[in-house]
């Protein structure tokens, strides 16, 4: 407290000399130098320090708002400065009831939609897994179709020969590389239906890379649709075991048969000839004889036409039908999985569709359920009750009154339980003083309720950009909002009480000073008077750090000299302006709570213009 009782002689040294200086403007006295009050120029510790007005509140606050997302009436209120007790808590005492009377209806409103959304999301559900149920069995039945155009294709040309022809023609050639193939056809449908879902997640490289790989491989098991010339598999047809083989050997034993039909029958009408001219047999037998060879003659040629025909022209075309079909059913296949993609992503749909909306009726429901038992509003934090937001300003208070009956908005604060162990000082510092105050600097904190008693805090907290509600009536004031911690606990300290804040910003030791109305600004710079044989001498002074009262010189001046308090009135420059002489606004030192520095606005009718220069 050493550093209190000295600012508490200085300040007597210079209300002393204000005293006499407004006793010298008072008595009228036109002399300049012997009638002019006089201060010495002293040396000692100075203290630099930004004094301003504030207001005490709690540093941490329980704010109970209301949580309902219309204006609603209070229809009851527990009245302010009730003292919550852990009891309360305990029983759930109600502190503030909300009109409920609109909620009840929303929520009775709500309920037939939200049932109507739940049998909706049901038959989603129930509709995909059916749908998924069904493109199993198409692809199921479109499987052993596609089995039995193979089986169908082995059955009629064998093995082996199968084998090469499917080979040949691009196609799964057995029933391991058939499932093979169905297998990769649905993984694909499979992947782009999943793909479809997250649409966001194939803009990444990764998601491309599979899509391409994908379309390579169904780009690589995709059917080859080329015509087939199956003549060249007749020569391997006679080593096969298949319809096609036993059809061309019967054929060709057909023909061999003919033609040994036809050889007897030629021998026979030979020696029918030779036995005719002896007169052996009758001429009758003989043209029957005749009539018989003639006949396996033409059986002969109908069999060789049979035989020829097959091997051009009917294997082929049963080859091709055989193949067509087999081909055919690997389409319908491809086509049966898309379909059933296309599908399955429609219910897919539907049911993201009707799940999200179930779970945004859901949550509303929630939430009006919330609101509902948001009307009581129960005790769950000991303490005093205030109403409204206690760091709220005063016309806010008085434009958002709490009162029963009155309207209250979404998250609008009903009731305010402060922390009274930790307390503060909200102020405002002028934008001319707010270079000087840095966080974690001392303060002196004087609360008006108790005049005599001295506080002790520090700077906490700093706003970096001006206060925007305080310049709205006076677009030219600029102060910052600033938190000064009270240390200590102090239970008679209560919010809203009015204090004085001193912020210590530096303690100069053995500096010269003077008061700072000593000093006349004149075109940046600075000039005091100083008495000297009778009169008063301008001088020129070079100044540094100033507090409220006085202000250090650093060259100018010597110890013990005496300087004027104020000037003659024929020595008083002229200042037109409506300001300090040469002094810009920005340089004046703002007077303890807020306002506009000394200097600014109307000048006033005074011996001696008072300004400072921060340094």
């Amino acid at each position: 407290m050493k550093m209190v009782k000295s600012k508490f002689l200085i300040y007597g040294g210079a209300a002393v000399a204000i005293i006499a200086a407004s006793g010298y403007l008072m008595s009228g006295s036109a002399g300049q130098g012997e009638d002019v009050p006089t201060f010495s120029v002293q040396k000692g510790a100075l203290h630099i320090n930004v004094l301003q007005g504030g207001e005490i509140r709690a540093l941490q606050n329980f704010e109970v708002k209301s949580e309902i997302e219309t204006p609603t009436k209070i229809l009851s209120i527990i009245p302010e400065g009730y003292l919550v007790t852990e009891e309360d808590i305990k029983d759930g005492k109600v502190l503030v009831e909300l009109d409920n009377s609109d909620l009840k209806t929303r929520i009775q409103d709500h309920e037939i939609q939200f049932q109507t959304t739940v049998a909706q999301y049901i038959d989603a559900d129930e509709g995909r897994e059916i749908q998924r149920s069904e493109n199993q069995s198409l692809v199921r039945d479109m499987k052993e179709t596609v089995l039995f155009a193979l089986m169908d294709f082995d059955k009629y040309l064998g093995r082996e020969l199968t084998v090469n022809i499917l080979a040949s023609s691009g196609l799964p050639k057995d029933v391991a590389e058939f499932d093979q193939f169905a297998d990769t056809l649905e993984s694909q449908a499979n992947a782009q239906l999943e793909a479809g879902n997250n649409v966001a997640l194939l803009t990444t490289d990764k998601k491309k890379d599979e899509v391409e790989e994908a379309t390579e491989s169904k780009a690589a098991t995709s059917t080859n649709n080329g015509r087939l010339d199956f003549a060249p598999f007749l020569d391997n047809l006679s080593n096969g075991d298949g319809e096609a083989q036993q059809k061309l050997r019967q054929l060709e034993d057909e023909l061999l048969l003919k033609k040994s039909e036809l050889a007897v029958s030629k021998q026979k009408v030979e020696a029918s000839q030779r036995l005719a001219a002896r007169d052996f047999i009758s001429k009758t037998q003989l043209e029957n004889d005749q009539v018989t060879y003639e006949k396996a003659t033409l059986a002969v040629k109908t069999a060789e036409t049979e035989l020829d025909l097959f091997k051009k022209y009917t294997f082929s075309k049963q080859c091709a039908q055989l193949l067509s079909a087999y081909r055919e059913s690997l389409t319908k296949l491809q086509r049966t999985i898309r379909a059933n993609r296309s599908k399955m992503a429609q219910a897919e749909t539907r049911f993201a569709t009707a799940k999200r909306r179930y779970e945004m009726e859901l949550a509303k429901k929630e939430d009006l359920d919330r609101q509902l038992k948001a009307c009581m509003i129960r005790a769950v934090q000991p303490g005093l009750v205030a109403y409204g937001d206690l760091n709220a300003s005063a016309s806010s208070r008085y434009n958002e009154s709490i009162e029963e009956g009155t309207n209250v908005r979404y998250r609008q604060t009903v009731l305010t339980i402060p922390n009274m162990s930790q307390m503060g000082v909200h102020v405002n510092i002028h934008e001319s003083q707010v270079k000087k105050v840095h966080v974690g600097q001392p303060a002196l904190i004087r609360v008006d309720a108790e005049p005599g008693v001295v506080l002790e805090g520090r700077v906490a907290e700093l706003a970096v950009l001006p206060d925007s509600s305080s310049s709205r009536y006076t677009p030219n004031l600029k102060v910052y909002p600033a938190s000064v911690h009270i240390l200590g606990t102090h239970p008679w300290l209560k919010p809203g009480m009015n204090a004085k804040v001193e912020i210590l910003v530096d303690q100069l030791a053995d500096v010269m000073f003077v008061p700072v109305q000593s000093i006349e600004v004149e075109n940046d710079h600075h000039f005091c008077y100083v008495t000297s044989g009778g009169g008063l001498e301008r001088r020129s002074v070079q100044t540094g750090l100033f507090n409220d009262e006085f202000i250090e010189v650093r060259q100018g001046l010597q110890l013990g000299e005496l300087v004027a308090l104020a000037l003659p009135k024929k020595l008083v420059p002229e200042n037109k302006g409506g300001g300090l002489p040469g002094m810009p606004e920005e340089s004046v030192p703002a007077p303890a709570g807020g306002g506009k520095p000394k200097g600014q606005g109307k000048p006033k009718p005074k011996e001696k213009d008072v300004a400072a220069v921060v340094k």
